[in-house]
């Protein structure tokens, strides 16, 4: 009994293909099924990043209450200008007109004195707060201090 040869390969190569085509489609779903899982968790924001970016605001822009040094162009972070560390400043650093954005209280503990100022939309409850360690700058003289910062979320 002859067998025609191409009729032969056909049918090795048919399972051979359904083999491989059901190994291809498993390999694809699973592949999707990783890299969708991976995104969502690279695309997630860290819950604190917006208070830190907005305290590194406080602390190390010229535009807020940090020491600004004309002659050489120069911002000195962590050290704050006890003359610029007042309402008008944080209004203008920190425009929170709106009650969508969150709302800050910042207590400077400067030796035995110690100023509060807050911003706009601050309704008296504390949702977060921190404690940072710094420098003020009164008229040429550096001295350490405390920055109390307490944080609202927006409503």
């Amino acid at each position: 009994m002859l067998f025609n040869k191409r009729a032969d390969i056909s049918g090795r190569k048919m399972i051979f293909y359904l083999i491989v085509g059901f190994v291809l489609i498993a390999a694809f779903f699973i592949v999707v099924t990783l890299v969708s899982s991976d995104k969502s968790i690279i695309s997630k924001i860290p819950p604190d990043l917006e208070n830190y970016l907005t305290i590194q605001r406080f602390l190390s822009s010229p535009e807020c209450f940090t020491l600004y040094d004309q002659s050489i162009s120069r911002a000195y972070p962590s050290i704050i200008d006890i003359n610029k560390f007042n309402q008008i400043n944080l209004n203008r650093c920190y425009d929170a007109e709106n009650t969508l954005v969150k709302s800050y209280r910042l207590t400077l503990k400067y030796g035995d004195q110690q100023i509060t100022i807050n911003t706009k939309n601050w309704q008296g409850f504390i949702k977060k707060s921190e404690i940072r360690q710094i420098f003020v700058n009164n008229n040429g003289k550096t001295d350490r201090a405390e920055i109390y910062i307490e944080v609202q979320d927006a409503k």
